[in-house]
């Protein structure tokens, strides 16, 4: 009896310290919702920037990076930061793994961010964001972003 006590406690304690994991898993293991409108072409993005008479901001990503998961999962899914990219920006998401388009910007780390003016020059390499931000930290990177641009430093 002393026996089959243990084994019922051992595999109550291992039930309660999987369960909340997995039913976690199962309620909210989807992807939260990115309240930036990317796109996912540099040609498409330039154009819309063109169009538009704003720079291009670029996030370089890729799917196993867990800082890159974070600024999707806390950074672009918080309204101010989707909202202030969507109007002053057009948005392009590059995964290095899957595109080139981060071989003429020599990144070598992710996350990354570059910002571009409308004819494809990047307006500042010491305004890259680099790393995992914050949401309010990275409005205000935004800010110094697009004050550069508006300035003509691009």
């Amino acid at each position: 009896m002393n026996r089959r006590v243990r084994y019922l406690r051992m595999a109550l304690f291992v039930l309660l310290a999987v369960l909340p994991g997995a039913v976690g898993c199962v309620i909210g293991g989807g992807e939260v919702e990115s309240k930036v409108d990317w796109v996912y072409s540099l040609d498409e993005a330039l154009s819309l920037a063109q169009s538009g008479n704003k720079p291009v901001i670029i996030d370089f990503y890729a799917g196993w990076c867990a800082p890159c998961k974070k600024m999707d999962s806390n950074t672009y899914s918080d309204d101010s930061v989707g909202a202030f990219i969507n109007e002053n920006f057009a948005p392009l998401k590059v995964d290095v793994d899957r595109s080139n388009v981060d071989g003429p910007f020599g990144i070598s780390s992710i996350p990354q961010v570059v910002f571009l003016s409308p004819d494809g020059k990047e307006i500042d390499r010491g305004l890259r964001i680099i790393g995992y931000v914050p949401p309010d930290a990275f409005l205000g990177r935004l800010q110094t972003a697009l004050d550069a641009w508006d300035s003509g430093i691009g």
